[in-house]
């Protein structure tokens, strides 16, 4: 784009400013539903001259899934029945009365 079309396009600018400060309210969002319909179409005309020839190409990737595994937490171990402060020695029971027989035969 060369210089004079730039000056161009500031001149007429300049001129919708001066005639939107006389004008109501209404008129005012007219006028800048046209200038962005315009701003809209000057982009887009833009992206297409700005777009290069070549194509993308999509490919697929696979990816590896990881499978969480949760451990269980500890299980606390069961206290003993036993209260630590017993310290009364532990008698052997004596062998029942059939064992006993059992001995006796052999």
């Amino acid at each position: 784009m060369n210089k004079s079309a730039l000056q161009d396009i500031q001149q007429a600018l300049n001129t919708i400013r001066s005639e939107i400060e006389r004008v109501d309210d209404g008129t005012k969002w007219a006028a800048l539903e046209l200038m962005l319909g315009t701003s809209k179409s000057v982009v887009a005309l833009a992206k297409k001259m700005a777009k290069p020839d070549t194509q993308t190409v999509t490919r697929t990737v696979a990816v590896p899934k990881t499978k969480i595994i949760k451990q269980p937490s500890p299980q606390q171990r069961v206290a003993n029945t036993a209260s630590p402060t017993d310290n009364a020695p532990v008698k052997p029971q004596p062998p029942l009365a059939n064992q006993q027989d059992n001995s006796d035969k052999r």
